[in-house]
């Protein structure tokens, strides 16, 4: 049977080095790495991982706790996130279906149960209480989507308030003033930031967003659909709508064909993501880009430095959106 020691003899280095490869390969020359990676494969050399990470103390594993894997928000971040963690020789492990504050915590100690060097957090439905709890009790968690309290070096999130104005400004400076708006649950807290600081700036240019004209949806298509038909139902005279996600924008966009409602000469419509399909679909759609391939390789580095046993003290800044103008806005028509 090989051994580390056969491996080290048959490509000129040590067995430390070896070794190396195995539990730190990014800290190996790329030339020496791929001699050492040459010499196992000559050698059918294999190791006990579990029994590796019990040696070392670390798995090179870093875990991601997400609600689910099918919308096209969260399918790109975790394979940005895969991307930046398999580039240092580490694996991801990933647990999905993952929102109520039950599961969340389920899924992070399903991670914590198989030994991740860091773990990567969406927090779901939890409070910013809990999240500083188990921050408190878990050094090596990173959060993304949620910004809590004393612990702003070990997370990653959106400035959601500045993506909420550029909506508004784009809406009123295209004329509209009828405006309606498909939200997320007013128990997250990042549907309820955009909320607020859209009807903050309507409310700096004189127009009111009364609770008729805010429909709360989950951020599924489907629920973009039903928004769409009671905002339809009870205010027949909008001329925009924001949603604030793509996935109900595009459910909104679905309901306004079969209704027979033009789409933007009748309703004009704004997103929240830039998820890929939102400049594929017709009309194309106007969104709030949402900078995912920058939260995710910022959450994964995070991780990666608290899996090498660094402590972080910096506080993460927040990502900054940018409105990208498509089809689905036009100037309204209406005094």
């Amino acid at each position: 049977m090989s051994t580390i020691h056969t491996v080290a003899a048959r490509a000129g280095v040590s067995s430390a080095t070896v070794s190396r490869v195995m539990n730190e390969p990014h800290k190996v020359r790329e030339t020496t790495r791929l001699k050492v990676e040459q010499a196992m494969r000559e050698l059918d050399f294999s190791r006990n991982s579990f029994a590796a990470s019990l040696a070392s103390r670390r798995s090179n594993c870093v875990g991601l706790v997400v609600p689910h894997l099918s919308s096209a928000f969260f399918a790109p971040l975790v394979n940005e996130i895969e991307n930046a963690v398999s580039a240092v020789g580490s694996y991801l492990a990933i647990t999905c279906g993952k929102n109520s504050q039950s599961e969340v915590a389920g899924g992070l100690q399903f991670l914590r149960q198989r030994r991740c060097d860091a773990i990567i957090l969406y927090p779901g439905e939890l409070t910013d209480q809990a999240l500083a709890d188990i921050l408190r009790n878990n050094p090596h968690v990173v959060v993304i989507h949620r910004t809590v309290p004393g612990f702003e070096a070990r997370c990653v999130q959106l400035d959601n308030p500045s993506g909420g104005r550029l909506a508004a400004e784009y809406l009123l400076g295209c004329g509209h003033r009828a405006i309606g708006v498909i939200a997320g649950p007013n128990s997250n807290p990042e549907s309820m930031q955009r909320l607020a600081a859209f009807r903050k700036s309507l409310r700096a240019a004189g127009v009111k967003l009364p609770a008729s004209q805010v429909v709360e949806g989950d951020f599924h298509f489907e629920s973009g659909r039903q928004c769409m038909a009671a905002l339809r139902a009870a205010q027949p005279a909008l001329t925009a709508v924001f949603c604030l996600n793509d996935q109900m924008a595009f459910g909104a966009l679905n309901y306004c064909r079969a209704a027979g409602i033009d789409v933007p000469s009748q309703l004009s419509l704004v997103g929240f993501d830039d998820v890929e399909y939102a400049d594929l679909i017709q009309p194309r759609l106007t969104t709030v880009h949402h900078p995912v391939a920058a939260l995710a390789r910022t959450a994964a580095q995070l991780a990666l430095r608290l899996a090498m046993g660094e402590t972080l003290t910096e506080a993460q800044g927040l990502l900054e959106p940018r409105l990208v103008v498509r089809d689905s806005v036009q100037p309204c028509s209406k005094a």
